[in-house]
């Protein structure tokens, strides 16, 4: 009965969640009903399950429901076509408000049950989807109409489920027949397709003639100025593109021209520059609970905006715009102290004086599980690539049976863990004791929480600045060499990657919070065995822009290794970490050490991929952010931003399709992209190599998903996801940079 479920949710979800990257707009015109204000002051409840046609604004108000989709904006009706006596289609608008005892019954919301419970459909679900979605020759049409703003005026858009194999003059015919009984006065109809595959540019001159749009998700997105990225509210100081970031605090609520590399712990969030789904500050919005939104004409002269700049005020971020009220001071400590009203979390960890590579972690273990659990030792960015290198998931191309093996490359790049114990050996080491010292007065001070943010930030900078001067103990450094010796033998440049034990960890994944830097082996420390960091502007290629990086001189491995530990201490991590309760006397720095991702080929691409689609409860898939060259994902260069494409997941044999609901504008003074970055059997290639590592991650960790773990990768309700960063290779081949959990929506 499961497998039932689950299958109808996907595609009824999908549905009516095609209408997943729709956005939302200031103005309550958004909201098709709120548009005729007469017709929605007259809404009275429809009691029945389906009506055949609609005339009214109002009928459509009482049987639709709010956006389930990505952006949450407008209403949706599901609809059903009944064509299996094709020269009289019958149209059923299935009433999304029908209850049964104050509860909305599966027929209701799902158009198999529905044609179950309503027409007395005799077919199973596999018969109903085969006849449905995947064939020209349809028994019936499934989809939604769901409410638009496009050109300033409510729009009905008709879509059907991203899979559907419907284009041409079928997606005309189609929406010509529900727009027949939608008899709303003056209302405007649109074909919105869903999946890449439902093309209409060879009937464009007839979907003109009859007076119907034809629009992508990716037109309507960026036709709007308003696009809630998560939902809340917020009390604190409203803060108009900051100059200084270091002064900002908890309080604030923080209105960016361009998205912050680097973002601390804000009461909220709001952009000028667009967000991508899986941007470090997406994410970090979704993993606090703060509000965050974009508002493309953001200044410190918008007439919304102005009248609040560094007043107190509570700030709702809603599916159809922002809300700002006044507050007091006494509101703003008070609602900050309530969330930080928690005991301070010790984290443990497991002594352990090895440095290890990743295939030898858990190399001897039968199942995979036994990697995850090497994160007490090396932290989990380490211990997270051993698990994806062991043969029981991507294995090495020399494995046979393994899908690395299959591929002709490894997935994984070869690499070690330095273990979290070498970061207190550092810290313990006589020579260190000014750095010891400074750290234990710091985090009593934190913890007491009597520090201002430029007192902080002072600290911080002290202790860093110990890091870089500080001594390894020789023992420990030796070791680290010889495994650089034996697991990459010949690399010239190395990656030297965080890997701490307060990151990538239950409830916190901790994007971004620290550094990374490149090593090369062969370089040798200083006499003083001192490091400085340096800023230095990079070219990001392909007119990307310059960026501004962190380097660490020499550009040693240890100095890279000792680049990382500061990083612990940055403003970010530290406030980060205050505001999650971590104690700070308990944490520890593991290092990853891998190759240089272009050590093969130059990078291409970039990806980032999580494993549900980030802003809606309703829609079975992935959300993917791809972007041409070497410009990050998660950290854009300003003025650029990736593509967004949802990968809409089915089970069995059903095909997965993309939809992209934003093109990427890979360069800063170019312009955005009128196709994919990159080619479809590639993106389609990506998915499936993400949803293997799901169902193994599924089946390695305990608690990561409650039902069966082949359903993991289509299941919306399912209480954590996958985040990953890859690379693409000129060669073609992936490179898996990462994997953590992540808990937000």
């Amino acid at each position: 009965m499961r497998t039932h479920i689950l299958a109808l949710a996907v595609l009824v979800t999908a549905a009516g969640a095609c209408k997943s990257p729709d956005a939302a707009d200031v103005k309550s015109s958004d909201n098709l009903a709120a548009s005729a204000p007469a017709a929605a002051a007259a809404v009275q409840p429809i009691t029945t399950l389906a009506l055949g046609e609609l005339t009214t604004a109002a009928q459509f108000e009482a049987m639709s429901i709010p956006s389930g989709g990505i952006i949450k904006s407008g209403r949706s009706m599901k609809f059903l076509v009944d064509l299996r006596t094709p020269a009289s289609p019958k149209v059923h608008f299935m009433n999304g408000n029908f209850a049964v005892n104050g509860t909305t019954p599966d027929y209701a919301k799902y158009h198999y049950y529905f044609a179950k419970k309503h027409l007395a459909l005799p077919d199973t679900i596999d018969q109903f989807n085969a006849s449905t979605y995947f064939t020209a020759s349809k028994k019936f049409l499934a989809g939604t109409v769901q409410t638009y703003v496009w050109d300033d005026k409510p729009v009905f858009g008709v879509q059907l489920y991203p899979q559907d194999v419907i284009k041409g003059k079928a997606a005309l015919d189609a929406t010509k027949i529900v727009a027949a009984k939608l008899k709303i006065a003056g209302a405007k109809f649109a074909f919105v397709a869903t999946g890449n595959q439902q093309t209409t540019e060879d009937v464009a001159p007839a979907f003109t003639t009859s007076g119907i749009l034809r629009l992508s998700l990716e037109q309507i997105l960026g036709s709007v100025n308003f696009i809630p990225m998560h939902l809340g509210e917020a009390w604190g100081y409203l803060r108009i593109f900051p100059q200084n970031q270091d002064g900002i605090t908890a309080t604030d609520i923080v209105v960016f021209d361009e998205l912050p590399l680097d973002l601390t712990v804000v009461a909220g969030t709001v952009t000028k520059a667009f967000q991508d789904a899986n941007s470090h500050v997406n994410l970090k919005s979704k993993e606090r609970n703060t509000p965050n939104s974009v508002l493309r004409d953001a200044s410190p002269t918008n007439a919304l905006l102005a009248p609040w700049a560094d007043k107190p005020v509570h700030m709702i971020v809603k599916a159809d715009g922002l809300v700002f009220e006044p507050t007091t001071d006494a509101v703003i400590a008070q609602k900050l102290a309530a969330k930080l009203n928690k005991p301070w979390l010790a984290i443990s960890w497991d002594k352990f004086d090895k440095t290890t590579s990743y295939d030898a972690m858990c190399a001897t273990s039968p199942n995979a599980s036994s990697c995850l659990a090497e994160s007490r030792k090396y932290g989990s960015k380490a211990a997270n690539l051993s698990f994806l290198a062991h043969k029981k998931v991507l294995g090495r191309a020399s494995q046979v049976g393994t899908t690395s093996q299959k591929l002709g490359y490894d997935l994984v790049p070869k690499g070690f863990g330095i273990p979290l114990q070498f970061y207190v050996d550092l810290v313990d080491f006589p020579a260190n004791k000014m750095l010891k010292d400074k750290l234990a007065a710091l985090v009593t001070k934190e913890k007491a929480g009597t520090l201002s943010a430029a007192e902080r930030v002072a600290l911080l900078q002290e202790v860093q600045a110990l890091f870089y001067k500080a001594k390894f103990p020789p023992g420990n450094l030796a070791k680290i060499k010889a495994s650089m010796a034996a697991v990459l033998p010949g690399i010239k440049k190395v990656k030297v990657r965080s890997s701490a034990n307060a990151e990538d960890i239950e409830g916190f994944d901790g994007a971004g919070l620290h550094d990374s830097y490149s090593a090369k082996p062969e370089k040798m420390d200083n006499a003083e065995e001192s490091c400085v960091r340096e800023e230095e502007t990079e070219d990001e290629g392909e007119g990307a822009g310059v960026e501004t990086k962190s380097k660490m001189k020499p550009q040693t491995l240890a100095c890279g290794i000792k680049g990382v530990y500061a990083s612990m201490w940055n403003k970010r991590a530290i406030e980060e970490r205050s505001f999650a309760r971590i104690d700070h006397a308990t944490i520890a720095m593991g290092i990853s050490v891998l190759p240089a991702y272009d050590f093969e080929s130059p990078v291409v691409g970039n990806a980032v991929v999580v494993t549900r689609v980030i802003n809606s409860s309703e829609i079975f898939g992935y959300t993917l952010s791809l972007q041409r060259g070497n410009n990050l994902v998660t950290n854009p260069t300003p003025g650029t931003w990736s593509e967004t494409t949802i990968a809409a997941i089915g089970l069995g044999a059903e095909p997965t399709t993309l939809t992209v609901t934003r093109f990427a504008k890979p360069s800063k003074d170019g312009a955005p992209l009128t196709v994919p970055v990159m080619d479809k059997a590639k993106v389609l290639q990506l998915v499936n190599l993400i949803k293997e590592i799901e169902v193994a991650y599924c089946k390695a960790k305990p608690g990561y998903y409650a039902g069966e773990c082949k359903f993991v990768a289509v299941d919306a309700s399912k209480p954590k996801s996958l985040d990953f960063e890859l690379k693409l290779l000129e060669n073609g081949h992936w490179v898996i940079k990462q994997i953590r959990e992540f808990s937000g929506k």
